[in-house]
This record gives structure tokens, C-alpha cells and sequence, in this order.
């Protein structure tokens, strides 16, 4: 009986060594499952710098935590914070960066992880008009510190009506005293219309460009007369209206042969240039400086009585621009006359 009972605790305790044997591999095959399980490979991509590390994070989120990598809310993860992790996977992070965007006269800062400036503006629900001016273009790149520029262009069709002054023109006529005037038109101002294409820039008129002008009124112009003509009050106090006056050299002449070549009997002894029968009071004169049949108010400069009214009908040989020859009728007053300046006006 005592045999039989030692063996039969004998049995017992080889199958509870068995057990316990079978149970302790049986928990270690369960964690080096385990472990082979909850332990992985991943590549963390961030902003395109590509780490693998060995981890046994749950999800992306703790595998973050575990590397020290701080998540912003403007930052991009691809899979998901809560997404659960399995051996050989990316997670791709894309860090925000900032950029300013000037969008007219509004400044702003944008957090963003788009790459270029179309997507940026996409992402913001930014839409670029026909006649905006955007800096950089669409397809440029960005980078920190990129500054994008909007500028708000407007286009616009304006019309404008515009006085129009009226001119005055000034008529110069020999018929009133020199410095005298008359008005003979009334002026009135006219009115234009002008259309204009008007650019703003960012709400700011920038250009303004003539399309068309129509006239809607024309002006009309003010018209003033102003005298040349001159006058001179002669010695006998007399008040006459010249045209043209010249200081000349004078001499003096006779109708006897040591002037003319001419003597008594000649058939053109004593008839001047013009037919007439020379006489006191004509002289003769250059007829491309005064013409011939031109009155004369002849006036002295040097203190001596002045010769007065003259007539111009004659011409001389030595008469030649600014020189005029005066009549006497015996020699000895043309000599006794001699030499002389005088002021000679042509009257009206």
C-alpha cells in the first residue's frame, strides 16, 4: 500500500512540473508574440526629411509624443492622430510655416503647408480678379518669409462735362489811335464732355485716361481791337493820325539844273516823278520805303522850326532808304537848308 501511494505522489508531482513547465512557455511564446506584435517599424517623413525608428506606439499620436515632436494646429499629419499603427508605416508631417499676405491695403499673416502661392490663396478662399496684379505669380513656391502681394485693380467708364473758357483774341487795325481798344465779340465759354476709363488700385484712383471728348457747347471767343495807328500834333497844334514813322537824313533840292540836269524850255523841267508840277511842300522820296502820293507831316529834331505837312511825288537818283530830298524853290534856301535828321510820319 505505501508503494502503491508513492508512486501515485510521484505522478503528481511530475504532471504539476509539467504543468508549470508548459505554462511558463506557453507565456513566454504569448510575449515574444506579443512583443513581435506591439513592436514596429515606421518612417516619419517630415517636411520631406525622412527618420525610420523602432517603437511600440499604440497610434500616431503616441509615437509622436515618444519623439519629441510637437504638433501645431495649422500642421498637416498623414494618417491621423488616432489612427493605429502598423509595422512598415509613413507618417508623413508637414510643418506650417508663415507667410504674409497683402491682399489691397489689408495685411495679414498666414500659418499654411500648401507650397505654392495658387494654393495658398486656394486654401484661403482667395479669388484673383481679371485685372488684379499678383506678386509673386500663381505657380511661384513659397517658403517662410514669403511675402504675397495683391493689388486690387478696378476699371470703370466715367463722363465729365468741363467749362471750356473762352480765348481772347486780340486784332491789331491801323483805323483806332495806337493803344486804343474796342471789344467787337463778346466771348462765352463752351462745355466738353470727356469720357475717361478711371483705374483704382486697392480703392485709390491710380490713372485716368481721355477715351473720347465731345463737344456740347463751343466756346466762343472774345475779340478785342487794338490801335496802331499813331498821331502826331504838328506845329500849327493840329492833331494828325500817322501809320508809319522814320527818322531820315534830309537834304534839299531845287527844279534848276544844278539838281535836275534840267533848264528852263525842257519839256520835263520842273514835273516831278509822279506828273505833278513840282512845287513847296513836295519832297522826294525812296518808293519802297514810302510810297509815292503818301502824305508827310515832316517834324524837325534838332530845335529848328519843322518843314509841316509835305507830299511824297517825287523821286532822285541818290534818294535811296531812309534819306528824303525836300523842294525849295531858289537854290540859296536849299543850300542855306543843308544837311539834316528829321522825323518824317506817314499820315493817314
Amino acid at each position: 500500500m505505501e508503494t502503491f501511494r508513492s508512486n501515485k505522489e510521484a505522478y503528481v508531482r511530475i504532471m504539476k512540473s509539467k504543468f508549470f513547465i508548459t505554462t511558463i512557455i506557453s507565456f513566454v511564446l504569448v510575449l515574444v508574440f506579443g512583443v513581435m506584435i506591439l513592436h514596429k517599424t515606421i518612417i516619419i517623413n517630415q517636411n520631406g526629411h525622412q527618420m525610420e525608428v523602432k517603437t511600440f506606439a499604440f497610434n500616431v499620436k503616441s509615437l509622436l509624443d515618444k519623439q519629441g515632436i510637437e504638433i501645431n494646429e495649422n500642421d498637416h499629419i498623414t494618417p491621423e492622430l488616432n489612427t493605429r499603427l502598423k509595422d512598415g508605416d509613413e507618417v508623413i508631417i508637414r510643418k506650417a510655416f508663415e507667410v504674409k499676405l497683402i491682399d489691397g491695403d489689408i495685411e495679414s499673416s498666414i500659418f499654411t503647408v500648401e507650397q505654392t502661392v495658387e494654393h495658398i490663396l486656394a486654401s484661403q478662399n482667395i479669388e484673383i480678379n481679371e485685372f488684379d496684379i499678383l506678386e509673386p505669380s500663381l505657380e511661384a513656391l513659397v517658403t517662410e518669409g514669403t511675402d504675397i502681394k495683391i493689388t486690387r485693380i478696378r476699371k470703370e467708364i466715367v463722363y465729365e462735362t468741363h467749362e471750356v473758357p473762352y480765348k481772347t483774341v486780340t486784332k491789331f487795325t491801323d483805323e483806332l489811335d495806337h493803344g486804343k481798344t474796342r471789344k467787337v465779340q463778346e466771348g462765352s465759354n463752351g462745355l466738353k464732355e470727356k469720357k475717361y476709363e478711371v483705374i483704382y488700385e486697392n480703392g485709390l484712383e491710380a490713372k485716368r485716361v481721355i477715351l473720347e471728348e465731345t463737344d456740347k457747347i463751343v466756346a466762343v471767343e472774345e475779340v478785342i481791337e487794338k490801335g496802331t495807328s499813331g498821331f502826331v500834333v504838328t506845329s500849327r497844334g493840329e492833331t494828325r493820325r500817322y501809320s508809319d514813322v522814320y527818322v531820315m537824313q534830309a537834304s534839299a533840292y531845287t527844279a534848276g539844273y544844278e539838281c535836275t540836269g534840267k533848264k528852263p524850255g525842257d519839256p520835263y523841267y520842273g514835273i516831278t516823278k509822279s506828273g505833278t508840277q513840282v512845287r513847296p511842300g513836295v519832297v522826294a522820296v525812296d518808293p519802297r520805303v514810302i510810297p509815292l502820293g503818301s502824305r508827310l507831316y515832316i517834324e524837325s529834331m534838332d530845335g529848328k522850326v519843322s518843314y509841316g505837312i509835305a507830299y511824297a511825288e517825287d523821286t532822285g537818283s541818290s534818294i535811296k532808304g531812309n534819306k528824303i530830298d525836300i523842294y525849295y524853290e531858289n537854290l540859296a534856301d536849299a543850300k542855306k537848308f543843308g544837311r539834316r535828321q528829321l522825323k518824317v510820319y506817314v499820315l493817314k
